[in-house]
């Protein structure tokens, strides 16, 4: 493997890493929201074991912004009424958020330490390439 491998696998790793942590930012921004439902972030290989790379993002059990994933306002208070709710009666309490936070705190203690070790394969190969280039100077 050469040193510019090692800088694009710790890289790419970076980039993903760090949409994850957009994902469970959007997630956590959203707990009180009526009727949300949490973004997960899937992850693969770069062909070739050349790093990772975020796949998708899944919200609701369908694609993240695909048609159907979001239900507006005026439907949940629609949901309300057949129901049989008081039209005084908070969405959030018949509709809570999906959003588990013990499961966000989690990947937020996770991915600082994914996102360091990968940051710190970047920082290893600049400094090998630096060796080397002092090397041959």
């Amino acid at each position: 493997m050469s040193i510019s491998s090692s800088m694009h696998i710790g890289a790419s790793a970076l980039t993903a890493f760090g949409a994850d942590m957009q994902t469970v930012a959007h997630n956590v921004a959203n707990v009180n929201t009526a009727g949300f439902n949490p973004q997960r972030a899937a992850f693969a290989d770069v062909s070739g074991n050349r790093g990772t790379r975020l796949d998708t993002v899944f919200q609701g059990g369908g694609l993240a912004g695909q048609e159907g994933t979001r239900i507006s306002y005026e439907e949940l208070r629609q949901r309300a009424r057949d129901m049989g709710a008081d039209a005084g009666t908070p969405l959030e309490s018949l509709f809570p958020s999906g959003t588990s936070l013990e499961r966000e705190m989690a990947n937020l203690v996770e991915l600082p330490h994914t996102y360091e070790a990968n940051a710190q394969v970047v920082r290893t190969a600049d400094d090998m390439l630096g060796v080397i280039l002092d090397m041959t100077a």
